[in-house]
């Protein structure tokens, strides 16, 4: 079954009113998950494991194994000397130390040599103890061991495969074996029997790789890391002989066993399984207890991004305690999350769409079927007492109970929840879900409910603007985006189904606060509310007393009087009502604007022009056109009020006056089902009408000239120019229809008359240096 149903959960409870843009162009802060989530991806808290939790925009959180090999073996290599030596001279004896300062010592102590060695050697903790202890075989195989390693290591980053020289090889293989036979302890024939597995491996000799491993290796009772790196490389090359199967129950043995390459472990497991549906039928059958079929269920759960819950189940039945439980149960909510709640950037709007408000919709029968059994399978876990943090499991079945709307349980599993030892992590995990509770079993957020809630979500703002001060981490942001989601698909989609849009906006304001780059919920505003909705709005926060609630939203939101009434005032200028756009601008303070709205250029510009120093504000221009609409007898004013008309078009110098964002990949063609103001905006038709106008009344030359070439500017601008998806994105076709647009767009059908009426005026003569399509007609 195919989860990825995008469907929009209870947590946001209906069919929103709020537009499809709204928040898709949300920049991505977590680098790593863009879906919706409630549940804290690290409340496993299971660091070896950390990796492995769940992302959709990157497949592992971490490409750095922890702890490292070298690491490791270091640690071993202490251990070996009683940890007489510290790890950072360890370090720098058996991975740093060139092999002949190692041979210079190894002839001081068998031949009795003069030992001349600098003095970082010589003082070298590790140095004193072979000096002291003359333990010759160890020294030896450190000796051999640096012999080998130019030809095993691996370079990951290189684009070309390292180089290795067979024959060299093979004569350090051949002299290893006898190494190995003359080993005196098993610590060392481990130790030459990993060198030998080694250089087969890397030297493509992988049946004799596997056949040294069950010689040398598998009956080696000595503990450590090499044992696991020595099963790796078995796999690897029963891998490369094409026994993929027989690999992959390697790697998901040796991924559970230890820390070591656990991400190498989990990649390879991955490449070993590339037929997902014969992994019941040919590999699982290779496990031969129940322990090793958990596993390997374990790692496959980790390699998958839908919903799998019986798997969860089935690795609890069979093996219960295992370290990797608690974090498969943390993805298994994330995954659940990705597939069933909505994404940003998802029509909310759309007719017909699921959602889990006033009974208009449900989850599927088999989407129950699986959140149902999430929930026993998470009870049962936690009854079971095998495993720390017990309280992850009913925390987790709340969060699951409360996407099932059965509030009594979510409850219920809280309250005992609350009653077992927790981490800070869990107890923050505990407090967002009991908010979510909270919000959701309220019949509607009233003032009661919102008091209720009050405490939980200032404690949730402090924890998501904490996240700003700390330093980059696996949990970066993650809090701003609780914060973020619980106000835009929780509480904004409660407000916009009861219809309080004043609240549903206020809420998406407070979610402006967390790291984003732009004030979501005015743009909001502007592209969704009407005048007379945003002057209820207005009016509500004009008001005297708020409650603590809403003076929460006020205070952490960005939506304010000012704002909306600039909306409202540059709605009025758009309908071309001053009177009313005086009225509402004159209410709060004017930005200002850096432009001359009645500039007169010959050409578009949209900057700003340097050693421009007019400014304006939108009321200084309401008021001026009201002024030049009083003088409609006077062809300069008429003039004047055609230069304000189009210098707010999309061509226009003063653009910002009535609209908020201008594109560059507009123009040239007005949008479907446009708006008037929209057609005025892409046509220039108030403009053109207006200078016109002017035209008519005038008597000077210079000024009709004027009018009529500002007429033949607007005049371009009715000419749609031809779209790319008009032609089903055929090029060639497109290509032919933008030259023959050009063509005509270059023949305006007013340069005759300004040539043959108003060539001998000044103006004239100026515009021929400016325009060059004037001065290509009158040449042609």
């Amino acid at each position: 079954m195919n989860w990825k149903t995008s469907l929009t959960a209870c947590i946001s409870c209906l069919v929103l009113l709020i537009p499809n843009n709204i928040f898709s162009c949300a920049d991505v802060e977590d680098s790593f998950s863009s879906f919706v989530s409630f549940f804290n991806r690290s409340a496993a808290e299971t660091p070896a494991y950390a990796p492995f939790y769940f992302a959709d925009l990157q497949f592992l959180r971490d490409d750095e194994e922890h702890p490292s090999t070298t690491k490791a073996v270091v640690k071993e290599w202490c251990a070996f000397t009683g940890n007489q030596v510290s790890e950072t001279d360890a370090n720098a004896f058996v991975m740093k130390f060139d092999r002949r300062e190692l041979t210079a010592l190894y002839y001081h102590l068998e031949e009795g040599k003069p030992l001349v060695l600098p003095d970082s050697v010589k003082k070298n903790g590790m140095t004193r103890f072979f000096l002291e202890h003359k333990d010759l075989e160890a020294l030896g195989y450190l000796m051999y061991a640096k012999q080998v390693e130019p030809y095993v290591t691996v370079e990951y980053n290189s684009w070309n495969a390292t180089p290795r020289d067979s024959i060299k090889m093979n004569g350090l293989l051949k002299n290893g074996l006898q190494l190995y036979k003359a080993a005196k302890s098993p610590l060392f024939q481990l130790k030459y029997g990993y060198q030998v597995v080694r250089l087969a491996h890397y030297n493509h000799q992988y049946a004799d790789a596997v056949r040294y491993y069950d010689e040398l290796v598998s009956s080696n009772p000595t503990p450590g890391v090499l044992q696991f790196l020595s099963r790796g490389l078995k796999a690897g090359a029963l891998y490369w002989l094409d026994r993929k199967p027989e690999a992959a129950y390697i790697f998901s043995q040796v991924f559970n066993e230890t820390d070591i390459k656990k991400i190498a472990n989990f990649n390879s497991f991955a490449w070993a399984m590339p037929d997902r549906e014969q992994f019941r039928k040919t590999y699982l059958p290779l496990c031969k207890t129940d322990k090793e079929k958990a596993n390997m269920l374990a790692l496959y759960s980790l390699n998958t991004t839908e919903p799998d819950v019986a798997v969860l189940a089935e690795i609890h039945r069979l093996n219960p305690g295992m370290d990797v439980v608690p974090t498969l149960v943390v993805r298994e909510i994330n995954k659940i999350e990705m597939a069933l709640l909505p994404e940003f950037g998802i029509s909310r709007s759309a007719v017909g769409q699921k959602n889990f408000y006033g009974g208009a919709g449900a989850f599927s029968a088999d989407e129950t079927a699986m959140l149902t059994s999430f929930v026993k399978t998470l009870e049962a876990i936690s009854g079971s007492g095998k495993y720390p943090e017990n309280a992850l499991y009913p925390i987790g079945a709340a969060y699951i109970s409360c996407l099932l709307k059965d509030y009594t349980s979510a409850n219920r599993l809280l309250a005992a929840a609350k009653k077992m030892k927790s981490s800070r992590v869990l107890e923050d995990q505990w407090m967002l879900t009991s908010l979510l509770v909270a919000i959701n079993e309220s019949p509607k957020l009233n003032a009661a409910a919102e008091q209720k809630i009050l405490p939980a979500l200032q404690w949730i703002q402090k924890k998501a603007a904490a996240e700003k001060t700390e330093e980059y981490n696996q949990q970066q942001y993650q809090w701003s985006n609780f914060y973020k989601n619980i106000l835009v698909e929780v509480m904004s989609a409660r407000y916009a189904a009861q219809g309080d849009i004043n609240r549903m906006v206020l809420a998406y304001g407070a979610a402006d606060r967390t790291s984003w780059t732009y004030p979501a919920a005015i743009n909001y505003i502007r592209d969704s509310f009407t005048v007379k909705e945003a002057e209820g709005l207005y009016d509500f926060l004009t008001q005297k007393r708020f409650t603590s609630f809403e003076s929460f939203l006020l205070h952490t939101g960005t939506v304010d009087r000012k704002g909306v009434a600039d909306y409202v005032g540059t709605a009025y200028l758009r309908d071309y009502n001053y009177d009313k756009a005086i009225e509402w601008l004159g209410k709060e303070e004017n930005k200002l604007i850096e432009k001359d709205p009645f500039k007169e250029l010959l050409f578009d510009r949209e900057e700003r022009l340097p050693g421009d120093a007019v400014t304006t504000t939108k009321l200084d221009y309401a008021k001026k056109m009201k002024a030049l609409l009083a003088k409609q007898n006077d062809p300069e004013a008429l003039y004047q009020l055609g230069l304000g008309y189009y210098n707010i078009t999309y061509y226009g110098y003063a653009w910002e006056l009535t609209t908020y964002y201008r594109s560059g990949a507009d123009g040239y063609c007005i949008p479907e089902k446009a708006s008037t103001f929209e057609k005025d905006y892409y046509g220039c038709y108030k403009a053109k009408a207006c200078f016109e106008k002017a035209l008519a009344a005038a008597s000077d030359a210079e000024l009709k000239a004027r009018c009529l070439f500002m007429m033949a500017r607007c005049g371009q601008k009715e000419l749609r120019k031809p779209q790319y998806a008009d032609f089903n994105y055929n090029y060639d076709l497109y290509d032919k229809k933008v030259k023959e647009y050009y063509d005509v767009f270059k023949a305006n059908v007013y340069f005759p008359k300004y040539k043959n009426e108003y060539s001998g005026t000044k103006f004239y003569r100026e515009t021929l240096t400016r325009c060059s399509y004037l001065a290509d007609f009158v040449a042609k």
